[in-house]
């Protein structure tokens, strides 16, 4: 084969990353490996936490987690929130919009009511916005706006890697479902 004809591939995703796959309606979650500890974005049912906590034991390869991201705040992305807490004492960030949500902890907006989930209230450390960058996995993630599924759900995207991390803004070959009617917005 000459030198022309030689094909480069790369990973799908890059190495700090991990995709936890969940069943249908729970969350995957997203594991970033940094250089002494681990980040995770959503953290699925709170009835499957004990899944969860072993499915993370696994990916961080024995680094703390440290922090805790959310996408937006319905019960398949928060329900491990309080879990991780007791277990790691992770700092966790959620959407600035739905942070007075969990402060009233309300069933409702929480899609605890509409789904008949149980989950366990948990502390908020930090809010992200709109317009804000975070650092994951050693990658820059701007945080923008993706209202709809949820009036303040947030998506991460890298310029560098041109990967988008949707929460429920996306499905695979399809968009998530549009909350508002469900609540007579």
């Amino acid at each position: 084969m000459t030198a022309a004809h030689k094909v480069k591939t790369r990973p799908i995703l890059p190495r700090c990353m991990q995709v936890i796959e969940r069943g249908w309606l729970s969350c995957n979650s997203i594991v970033f490996q940094e250089d002494r500890h681990a980040v995770m974005i959503d953290s699925g049912y709170g009835n499957e936490a004990a899944e969860t906590l072993a499915l993370l034991d696994r990916a961080i390869l024995g680094k703390p987690l440290t922090r805790l991201l959310n996408t937006h705040c319905h019960s398949d992305h928060i329900g491990g929130n309080a879990a991780l807490q007791k277990k790691y004492r992770v700092h966790t960030t959620v959407p600035i919009g739905e942070a007075p949500i969990i402060e009233r902890w309300d069933d409702e907006e929480l899609l605890l009511t509409y789904a008949d989930q149980a989950a366990q209230r948990f502390a908020v450390d930090a809010t992200l916005a709109p317009g804000d960058v975070v650092r994951l996995g050693n990658l820059d993630w701007q945080v923008l706006a993706a209202p709809g599924h949820d009036h303040h759900a947030l998506i991460f995207f890298s310029p560098d890697e041109r990967i988008v991390i949707t929460g429920d803004a996306l499905w695979e070959n399809d968009f998530g479902v549009v909350f508002p009617a469900l609540r007579g917005d």
